[in-house]
């Protein structure tokens, strides 16, 4: 049951607003620091615009008008598609706590998320070289172990996800995925003595964290990752998560079947590695056809002379 504002129950007759309800819906959703970054950035100019209008005066018109702000502000397609997610989303819980009825929501632009080629083995080794000791860390759970880069998945690891024993580390996932909320991926035989010399150094320090800086878990990499790169040499853009894309882009490249790599990933399902590393699967695809027999001889009318 969704308390009102103690403002709304003296005004019986006055309607939730739209930052009053949004407001009831943090509270419910107590997301952590990052993820309230998040939601509050996606719903900055909803907010300015709405915040004080009762969510019956909010319409389909509404959320017109917000998403043609945003898509003329030069923003992405994919952020605007991901802004207007969390509006919708938002109202969907309002609609579920009777708070308001669901309107018309418009459909949302196609993604088009942007294609920045993963690192090559050889700029993951030039990027190592020049890294500090926890950006090593991530680099190498990054690319080795495929989790997301970032609080959802990687600084959330602590010694008790990683068992050297059996050799795999869990890699709890996010929130929303609830049918995967954990999976376990395998560790190379070769990166269990360096994890394994990692644990033992964690230990002696009385850290819980795999990733950690200066005695306190990270929660943001932002400023180390450019100063890597700039030490590297590295002039292109790389962003901390396409260590994950790197991870997906070699198994498929070694031959890997897509639902094997989609649950190392944490996917539900194979179809976002099939959107995303389908520039892959085509040389995949050629090579495959390449192993087929000669057949030694073409009849005349086929070939060209």
């Amino acid at each position: 049951m969704i308390s009102k504002p103690e403002n709304e129950e003296e005004e019986t007759n006055q309607e939730i607003t739209l930052e009053q309800a949004y407001l009831l819906y943090l509270r419910e959703k107590n997301f952590n620091t990052m993820g309230l970054r998040w939601q509050l950035g996606a719903m900055r100019l909803p907010l300015e615009m709405y915040g004080a209008r009762p969510l019956s005066m909010i319409t389909h018109e509404s959320f017109l008008k917000i998403m043609s702000i945003h898509t003329n502000s030069g923003v992405k397609s994919a952020t605007v598609r991901n802004r207007m997610s969390v509006l919708r989303t938002v109202f969907r819980w309002c609609a579920e706590h009777n708070l308001c009825e669901m309107p018309k929501f418009p459909k949302l632009p196609p993604a088009n998320y942007e294609r920045i080629p993963p690192p090559t083995p050889e700029e993951l080794s030039a990027i190592i070289q020049a890294a500090p000791p926890h950006i090593q860390r991530v680099i190498i759970i990054g690319a080795q172990i495929g989790a997301r880069v970032g609080g959802s998945e990687l600084f959330r690891l602590t010694w008790q996800d990683v068992d050297l024993v059996q050799g795999i580390i869990r890699i709890h996932g996010a929130k929303k995925n609830i049918k995967a909320p954990w999976r376990e991926v395998p560790i190379r035989d070769s990166l269990i003595p360096v994890i394994a010399n990692w644990a033992i150094e964690d230990k002696e320090a009385g850290q819980t964290y795999i990733i950690h800086f200066g005695g306190k878990p990270v929660s943001s990499i932002e400023t180390a990752w450019r100063s890597t790169l700039r030490r590297a040499g590295i002039t292109r853009r790389i962003r901390p998560y396409d260590l994950r894309h790197a991870f997906a882009t070699e198994l498929i490249a070694a031959g890997a079947d897509i639902g094997t790599v989609a649950k190392l990933m944490g996917h539900t399902s194979p179809t976002m590695v099939l959107t995303h590393y389908q520039y892959v699967m085509d040389k995949q695809k050629r090579a495959a056809v390449e192993t087929l027999p000669d057949f030694g001889y073409v009849p005349s009318p086929c070939a060209q002379k």
